[in-house]
C-alpha cells in the first residue's frame, strides 16, 4: 500500500490518505469482474455525500437540528394533509422504524410534531407537524436551500445542466434499486 502523508495535528490523529490508497485496496479486494473504475467512482460519490451531509449539518447547527430531522419536518410539511404513519415516513425516508420512532420522539420532545391516534383505529398512530413545527421549518428553509446552493458555487452554468441530468439518471437508477421514491 502506498505510504500515507503524515497530516495530522495531534498524535491520536489519523493521517489523510488521499483517494491512492483506496485505489489499491480496490485492485487488491474487488472481485476479477468489478470494474474498479466504477468501483473509484462509487467511493467518490460516497464521500461527497458524507461531505455535504456534513456541511449541511454544520449549518444547521445553529439550529439545534441535522439535515435527516430537517429530512423529516420537509416530509410532513409536504404532506401536511395528508396523514403519516411512523412505518410510511421510515419507508419513505429510506430509514428504519426504529430510526424514524427515534428522530419523531426527538422532535416530539421539542413540540415540532405531535403523535394522534387514528379514531378508526386506537393502534394506529399518525404524525403531523405542530404550530411550532411549521414556525421552525418556515424559518429554517432560507439556510437550508442556501446550504444546498452552496455546494453548486464551484461548477460553472454548462456543468451544472451535465451534473443535473448525471445526479437525475443516478437517482433513477437509485430508486429502482431500493424501490423507493422521494
Amino acid at each position: 500500500m502506498t505510504k500515507s502523508k503524515k497530516m495530522f495535528t495531534h498524535e491520536d490523529d489519523l493521517p489523510v490518505l488521499g483517494l491512492d490508497p483506496y485505489i489499491e485496496l480496490i485492485q487488491a479486494s474487488s472481485s476479477s469482474n468489478l470494474d474498479q473504475e466504477q468501483a473509484k467512482l462509487g467511493l467518490m460519490l460516497l464521500w461527497l455525500s458524507d461531505y455535504v451531509l456534513d456541511a449541511m449539518d454544520i449549518e444547521l447547527a445553529p439550529f439545534g437540528i441535522t439535515e435527516s430531522k430537517i429530512d423529516l419536518l420537509l416530509l410532513l410539511t409536504l404532506h401536511d394533509v395528508r396523514r403519516a404513519t411512523p412505518s410510511a415516513i421510515a419507508e419513505r425516508l429510506g430509514i428504519t422504524r426504529a430510526s424514524a420512532t427515534s428522530m419523531i420522539d426527538w422532535l416530539e420532545k421539542r413540540n415540532l410534531v405531535i403523535r394522534n391516534h387514528s379514531k378508526e383505529d386506537r393502534r394506529k398512530i399518525y404524525v403531523s407537524l405542530t404550530d411550532e413545527g411549521r414556525a421552525f421549518v418556515a424559518n429554517i428553509l432560507p439556510t437550508y436551500w442556501a446550504s444546498c446552493a452552496s455546494s453548486m458555487v464551484d461548477l460553472e452554468p454548462e456543468e451544472r445542466k451535465v451534473f443535473e441530468k448525471l445526479v437525475n439518471k443516478l437517482l433513477k437508477s437509485m430508486q429502482r434499486k431500493l424501490k423507493v421514491e422521494r
